[in-house]
């Protein structure tokens, strides 16, 4: 027999408030008995969906699809089907299975958000942020200005609202709804309202802010009851981006909020802000997302969100109306899993440096900060300040730079003999390691406990092989992942926190293998959406694009200046489709269509409009010009960003790092248009659009040969002659195929060159291992993952990195230490890679329908175990394997076929496609 599992909503379990009214369903049949799976298969399937009253099934569905003979279990709809928003919804699912008529059964619940939003906005009294920080991108963004006053004089202290009320009866149900410009904390009578942290989140807070709804039902009760939110500066009004600049949306906080009460007669009450709204400043001195926070225990407020509390002294403040100026944006439902405390690590280690300082190490760099536990006398002052990176000799080293960047918290003790626990409530930090300063006593382990935060994403897939490195390659690139899947997708979660979108296209495919990212990632490209110039059609770098950032009058001629990006903007492109691959749900290119005609439209007009600087002085030929005005290749970008050879060993470092653009931005501006060209055409194809698709061809194939004619010489030299660019020239099949050899050998004697290292950029890496496993060179593509000396993957591994490191020689074989990020996630994609080639999991058709089951069985590993948690089920194998021969066990879910594909020279008397359930299999090496 069977069973169904895994119910979803827009990928989501049971979620409250969805912003779409008619959403996509998602199961799995799952067989009860392994050895029955084989026989299993759903013929069928019926959906019904009933209104959810008061927390009660009511009525007749709203929607029946009566029975459906089809297999489809993913990114199922309703036709016909469009929720009433603001209600919840019960959906009963019945699959028949294949074979016979039985039914299998279960049922599942979700809500839809509000579209509209009519509650005001309480605004209390308070100091507006302070602006500072630098306006654009130079030497002086990694220094704090000589002289900077203290926090304590640059920073406001949050605000703390109480709403107090009173109701006849305990409500049936109680939802609360709240949203703030600002980040906020809510409770009710004392008890938090969720375990979710910095609500709303990050976004483009100028088109839009979410709103996050909460089952309070337990939490409020008959007689006087009292509604608590703290308020702080977040990412709205506080320091933010590689600039450290603050109040780029706004210098005043402000919070609105809907708690909804449903009571047994159906009658409902809906508490808003009004004028019995009451703010004061509480123990917290200052808080900001990037400096951190100061507490002092002796302020501490006893009750003050709880009914009864004596509120003399707490002042009023002004009630807005919704859709007043100041907050005219539209409020939105958050979409996805919240921020939250996902883990916590023990102190490994407290170290008592050569120069005398006290230092905790977490043993794992992380995202998060610090729950401490201290006993002392009233006032004692207790700062930790937070690295990722102790340098050569031992020390403590603060490996970021950058204005604001402190990363340092404060605690001051009210003095209680029993002790007293703390952890900040608006900050996070990038660390390792924490420096104690002021610690009273003997610090001990069990007093420190490292807070992990980060979205509340599920991982999805496994690594575990004969190579321990290879191993803490992967766990490594999870906890980058980790790390900075964190309210949006940043580079860093110390420097910048930005959610650049060079990175996030580059590791679009590992990030959907390795954790569960749709709803993350859908509501990231909505923030691009709305950030996408409207005149233009350019993708901003930067996603949510900081206004500072995005200032025409403050950019200038170098890095600052760069507005459209080859690799950055094609995130637009690459990253629905890699997410369409992976979870087979076509919303995703249907959102997202739009946007990339807008952005290959922006490319192809600026290909006719810009000419390359080298070009602009010369006489061209007709057919010269005619190749130019078809490619993408006169603005500057970044280029193959970070190729290791172009970074040189110089003092002046922004400096180096414009070598790449500067030898490589004419040449990735038109091969990424050529992928985005294709991605287009593919996505358009998918939505059914066929002649939309066929012309996109048609111009990338006209695009192909004008690169081809310019820049691929007749013996397959490609000029800068950097290993970057033949391989995204080969990756996106820019290379005639009569030239095709010559350029892959071109590439493998520039690999040889440089002593069988890679030196591919930041927007090449990705492809390089495929495009020489694709081109007959796995040997070499093993030697790569391999190698062991700078820059590698795996010198990283064997110089005690617990991330991915921004830079492949952040840490020098004598143990210097380079001021850099420690935690960047985009080389990472290897891991990607990893999993196809090594494990040998790889998809064939979207969603994992069709799958393939390629084991290296010729490679690195004598063994490998591996999972990948598709929209249908678990994907797993494992494997080992000696001289002669091979064993696998591969586990197939209900839904997918699996070809079993093996290396030449290896033969199985195992069928060519593998069907659902357990599959052990044999394999022998062939003479």
């Amino acid at each position: 027999m069977a069973h169904l599992d895994r119910l979803r909503v827009d990928h989501l379990d049971r979620p409250m408030a969805i912003a779409r009214c008619s959403p996509a369903f998602f199961w799995h049949v799952v067989a009860d008995d392994a050895d029955d799976a084989s026989t299993l298969g759903q013929a069928g399937y019926r959906i019904r969906i009933l209104e959810a009253a008061n927390g009660r099934v009511a009525g007749e569905p709203v929607a029946d699809t009566d029975w459906i003979d089809a297999a489809d279990s993913v990114a199922v709809s309703v036709p016909g089907f469009v929720g009433e928003p603001g209600t919840e919804y019960t959906w009963e699912l019945a699959v028949r299975l294949a074979g016979d008529e039985r039914e299998v059964r279960a049922s599942g619940k979700f809500g839809i958000g509000l579209d509209t939003w009519d509650a005001p906005w309480f605004e209390p009294r308070q100091e507006p942020v302070l602006v500072e920080g630098p306006m654009t991108l130079g030497p002086d963004s990694f220094a704090p200005a000589a002289g900077a006053p203290a926090p304590s004089e640059r920073l406001h202290p949050p605000r703390f609202l109480r709403q107090e009320f009173t109701i006849t009866e305990a409500p049936v149900a109680a939802r609360l709804r709240i949203s703030s410009q600002g980040v906020n904390c809510s409770s009710l009578n004392g008890v938090p309202a969720s375990d979710e942290l910095f609500e709303p989140g990050y976004e483009s807070y100028q088109h839009s802010i979410s709103v996050h709804t909460h089952d309070v039902t337990s939490l409020v009760h008959a007689g006087s009851n009292a509604l608590g939110v703290i308020l702080g500066d977040g990412w709205y009004a506080g320091r933010i981006s590689i600039l450290g600049r603050s109040a780029q949306y706004g210098r005043i906080l402000r919070a609105t909020w809907r708690l909804e009460l449903t009571f047994a007669d159906d009658s409902r009450t809906v508490i808003t802000p009004d004028e019995t709204v009451l703010s004061s400043r509480g123990p917290i001195d200052w808080s900001d997302i990037f400096i951190g926070e100061r507490y002092d225990a002796r302020r501490e407020i006893p009750g003050w969100d709880s009914p009864g509390f004596d509120a003399a002294g707490w002042e009023p403040g002004t009630v807005v109306v919704a859709g007043a100026p100041e907050v005219a944006m539209p409020l939105v439902p958050f979409i996805g899993e919240p921020v939250r405390r996902v883990r916590e690590l023990t102190v490994a280690d407290i170290l008592s440096t050569p120069s005398g300082e006290t230092v905790l190490d977490f043993g794992q760099v992380v995202a998060g900060r610090v729950r401490m536990t201290v006993r002392g006398a009233a006032g004692t002052v207790v700062r930790l300040e937070h690295a990722e990176v102790v340098d050569a000799d031992g020390n403590f080293l603060d490996n970021i730079l950058g204005v604001n960047k402190d990363q340092a918290d404060e605690y001051v003790l009210a003095g209680h003999a029993s002790g007293e626990t703390w952890e900040p409530l608006f900050t996070f930090h990038g660390f390792r390691y924490v420096k104690l300063i002021g610690y009273p006593g003997t610090p001990l382990a069990e007093d420190f406990v490292a807070i992990v935060i980060a979205n509340d994403l599920e991982q999805t897939a496994s690594f575990a092989s004969s190579n321990a490195r290879l191993d803490r390659l992967v766990e490594n690139t999870l906890w980058s992942q980790r790390s900075n899947f964190l309210a949006v997708p940043t580079d860093c979660p110390q420097r910048e926190r930005a959610g650049w979108t060079g990175d996030l296209q580059i590791f679009a495919p590992t990030a959907s293998t390795l954790m569960g990212v749709a709803s993350f990632l859908d509501r990231w490209l909505a923030n691009l959406r709305a950030d996408q110039s409207a005149h233009d059609g350019v993708v901003p770098i930067i996603v949510p694009m900081p206004p500072a950032m995005d200032d025409p009058v403050a950019v200038d001629e170098g890095l600052s200046g760069i507005r459209a990006a080859a690799g950055w903007g094609d995130a637009v492109t690459i990253a629905p489709w890699a997410l369409y691959r992976h979870y087979g749900d076509l919303r995703f290119l249907a959102d997202n269509v739009g946007a990339m005609r807008d952005w290959v439209d922006h490319q192809t007009q600026s290909a006719a409009d810009v000419l390359p600087p080298r070009l602009r002085d010369t006489d061209l030929s007709d057919e010269q010009r005619g190749h130019h005005e078809l490619l993408w290749n006169g603005p500057f970008n970044f280029g193959d960003w970070l190729a290791p050879s172009t970074l040189g060993d110089g003092d002046d470092e922004l400096d180096a790092m414009m070598n790449a653009p500067r030898l490589t931005a004419e040449l990735t501006g038109p091969l990424f248009q050529l992928l985005s060209l294709d991605l287009l055409a593919s996505a358009e194809d998918e939505l059914g659009d066929t002649a939309a698709a066929e012309t996109r061809r048609r111009q990338a194939a006209a695009v192909r040969a004008a690169f081809a004619a310019e820049y691929v010489d007749a013996d397959g030299f490609i000029a800068p002659n950097m290993q970057g660019i033949y391989v995204l020239a080969l990756a996106f099949d820019a290379v005639p195929a009569g030239r095709r050899d010559l350029v892959i050998g071109r590439l493998v004697e520039l690999i040889h060159e440089a002593g069988d290292h890679l030196d591919t950029g930041f927007v090449s890496v990705p492809y390089l291992l495929d495009v020489l496993w694709e081109n007959g060179h796995a040997d070499l593509a093993r030697t790569l993952l391999m190698q062991d000396t700078a820059p590698s993957w795996l010198y990283e591994v064997d110089h005690g990195a617990t991330t991915i490191w921004e830079a492949w020689h952040a840490v020098h074989e004598d143990g210097t230490v380079d001021r850099v990020s420690m935690n960047h996630y985009a080389f990472g994609c290897v891991v990607d890679w990893m999993m196809r080639r090594l494990a040998g999991i790889d998809l064939v058709e979207p969603g994992y329908r069709r799958s393939r089951i390629a084991p290296d069985l010729d490679g690195v590993l004598d063994s490998c175990s591996a999972h990948v948690d598709t929209p249908y089920g678990r994907l797993a194998v494992d494997w080992s394997r000696d001289a002669d021969a091979a064993t696998l066990r591969v586990t197939v879910p209900v839904g997918i076929h699996a070809d079993l594909v093996l290396p030449a020279g290896w033969s199985s008397t195992a069928p060519a496609t593998l069907e659902a359930g357990v599959h052990a299999l044999s394999a022998d090496r062939v003479a």
